[in-house]
This record gives C-alpha cells, structure tokens and sequence, in this order.
C-alpha cells in the first residue's frame, strides 16, 4: 500500500516542479569590451590561489539586509565586503537558505521574511564581483523551520505546498522536536535538492554552493523508523549514512551538470566519530568517491590544549586522511570563539580567552601544510571583530603563506 502511494504521489511532483521550473542560464552582466568568459574569471576571481575565506550566516545577512531601502543594503553589504577584502579574505561563503527559507526569490523555497523583500543572492553576487570576492551559496539542505512557521507559509513554491498537503507532508517531510526537515530517504527530496540548486546556479552563477554539517537531527530510530523498515535493511546507521551520501551526490551532480567548473564544499565537525556516528555523514567515503564534492573544510574549532581535540592533533588526523585527486581539503577554523572560555575543552577552558595570536598561529599551521589548500573562518563577524593587533597579525601570516604559496588550488 505505502508504494502505491509514493507511486500515486510522486507522479504529482512533475505537475509540482514544472510549476516552478528553474530559470533558463541568465548570462552574466559584461562591462563595456568584456567578454562572457573574462566576467566568468573575475567572478571566480577569489578562487585562484590559496583559499582565504569566511563563513556569512544567516543572521549576517539578515542585518545587512534589514533596510528596506535596497540603496542601503547595497551600502552596507559593500561595506562589509570591503572589510572582509581588506583583512585577505578572497572567498565568502553566503547563508542563503538556512531554514528552508530563501533569501531570494525561489520556486522551491518560501521567501524569508527577515530579507525585506530584496533578492539578497543578486545583491551580493555583484557586490562580491566588484570586490573580486568568491561567491559560493550556503544552503541547508535538509533543515526546514518549525511547524508553526511552515504553517504560517503562504505563496506556491514547492516547499509550501509540499507542507500544506497532508499527504505530501507524511511522505516528503519529517518532523522532530517541533522542527521539520526534508526525508533523505524520499526520491522526492532529491529531485526538490536537485531543482533548488539548478535555479541558485543557472540565475546568480555563484563560484559554487556549500553545505554545512546539519544533517541527520538525532540519533533516535524513532525519527525514520517506518522508512527505514519500508527499506527492508537491518543496519540503520548504515542505512542511514547511505541516504545522506545518495544526498551529496545528488548535489554534486546538479551543480556540476549547471556549471562544470563550479564548486560543491561542505564543512563536516571536526570529530569524525560525530560526523560518521551521530549525524551519518560518511565523510572517509566522500572524500575517496571523487563524486560527493570537490573541496571539504572540516571544523576543527578546537584550541591546542583542548583535552578531547587538540588542534595540532586533529589537523595532522585530518591531512593523513586518504582522498580522490579531485577532493580538495582546507581547514575551518573557530575564530568565534576568541576572548571566550571554551567550556568544552577540559584543562584547555581559557586558551581562547588568554591565548595571544592564537588566530594567527592556526593559520600558519594550516596554511603552512602543502596538501591544503585553504582556511576558511567562523565566523565573518568574530572575524571582522578581532583586535587590531591580532588583525595586523592574521594578515602578515596569510600575506606571507599567499606569497609563497606552491600548492593545489581551489579552481577546478
């Protein structure tokens, strides 16, 4: 009976997604002489050489969005590039999408209301092309929001009416703890995956787009339990690592059947018992397959004397880890946590919070490894917030790695 339904239902997706078909390929804004091809460079501008770049989440982007004059969110979000450009950040990567909420006007996603109204993807795009700063699109793929938000949803994108469907809401979604997310296990969710990220790539172009480590939101059987026994398997962490796999790779061949040339990222935690054990992200897998992404910047938000994780330690993990040719590998790191106690790291609690360059000293760590090929930070603002002396300091250290750098890039 339940595959009749699905059959019965997922004929209905085709009606549902040709409604909000994506956008034929926009071609790229050109300055008076400039060919489609050098637009297309200085748009990955940012890409070529060694990886220096920060993480913008949604609640960023939420305040440089806030005017409802779109003049001055332009002012302020080319501001805050500026800032970034100015401290050697050549790469950001944009919170669009962070609770199945669009920053921009989409057929499968619902407008966020904290954008205004403005198409927050185009204002940056060519801002970030001025600046000659590396977009790349930061989406959760599976996180949506509460069900009291959803229910308050109007509009007729995909994700609105998949909620306001009952039947379409059992199969396609899951909810847990009050929140709903996309079933990896649907057929559904990857054909609505696969659509959300053809429309964000043929309209803005972005240099690619990234996920983040949300994924599977407990370890509760109790949360897929009659998908997993539809499934027939008997291993439900196997199982469940597989679905999120079939995820990224559907993800990855959307961005690259929409622009072979662009980059699908993703940032798992920096513990690999977490990513594999806890969330199912099969990370040792993605980055031996050559076909689940092309750069991963694990988290390693972790001070050197943290008892459980300590940076060196974790770092040197990191890079012993076998990978594809085509998988590039930089190093995230925790800039958020400066001036603060880390309750978390044992003996190590007041690293942060006493330690002096210890932003600085992370980044020739990282950048001083050759199989690397970037930092990226978390996040803008704590960055942008740092001291000027440790400011001062960050940049002579990613100045002089940059100038010396010999190394894979991230340009594909």
């Amino acid at each position: 009976m339940r595959g009749m339904r699905f059959r019965n239902l997922l004929s209905v997706l085709p009606l549902l997604l040709t409604a909000c078909a994506v956008p034929a390929r926009t071609e790229l804004p050109l300055t008076e002489g400039q060919t489609a091809a050098q637009a297309r460079a200085q748009l990955q501008q940012g890409q070529t050489g060694l990886m220096v770049a920060a993480w913008i989440p949604y609640f960023t982007a939420e305040a440089l969005l806030a005017a409802e004059d779109e003049s001055a969110c332009r002012a302020a979000v080319g501001d805050y590039l500026q800032k970034l450009s100015d401290c050697g950040v050549q790469t950001v990567f944009l919170h669009v999408c962070a609770f199945g909420e669009s920053c921009y006007p989409s057929a499968y996603y619902p407008e966020l209301p904290a954008a205004n109204g403005h198409d927050g993807m185009q204002i940056f795009t060519e801002l970030c092309r001025e600046k000659q700063i590396a977009l790349h699109a930061w989406i959760n793929p599976l996180r949506l929001q509460t069900a009291d938000v959803m229910q308050q949803q109007t509009g007729d994108s995909a994700l609105c009416t998949w909620f306001h469907s009952d039947a379409l809401r059992k199969l396609d979604l899951l909810e847990w703890d009050g929140r709903y997310y996309l079933n990896p296990d649907a057929e559904t969710a990857g054909k609505f995956l696969t659509g959300a990220i053809t429309e964000l790539m043929l309209r803005y172009h972005p240099a690619g787009i990234h996920v983040d480590d949300y994924f599977y939101p407990t370890t509760d059987p109790a949360f897929d339990a009659d998908a997993f026994a539809a499934s027939g398997a008997s291993d439900l962490t196997a199982w469940r690592r597989g679905r999120i796999t079939a995820c990224m790779q559907m993800m990855y061949r959307a961005v690259h059947n929409a622009d072979p040339d662009a980059v699908f990222s993703v940032s798992p935690q920096g513990s690999m018992q977490k990513n594999t054990e806890t969330l199912y992200a099969d990370v040792p897998v993605w980055l031996l397959a050559g076909n689940c992404c092309d750069l991963i910047i694990p988290q390693l938000y972790f001070g050197y004397r943290n008892e459980s994780c300590p940076f060196a330690e974790m770092l040197r993990e990191w890079v012993s880890l076998p990978r594809a040719e085509s998988v590039q590998m930089a190093v995230g790191l925790g800039v958020y946590k400066y001036g603060q106690d880390d309750p978390y790291a044992g003996s190590g609690a007041d690293e942060w919070s006493t330690g002096i360059g210890l932003p600085a000293v992370q980044t020739a760590d990282v950048l001083s490894e050759p199989t690397l090929c970037g930092v990226a930070y978390y996040d803008a603002d704590s960055l942008l917030a740092l001291p000027e002396t440790e400011s001062a300091q960050l940049r002579e250290t990613i100045a002089a790695a940059q100038n010396g750098a010999d190394r894979q890039t991230v340009s594909k």
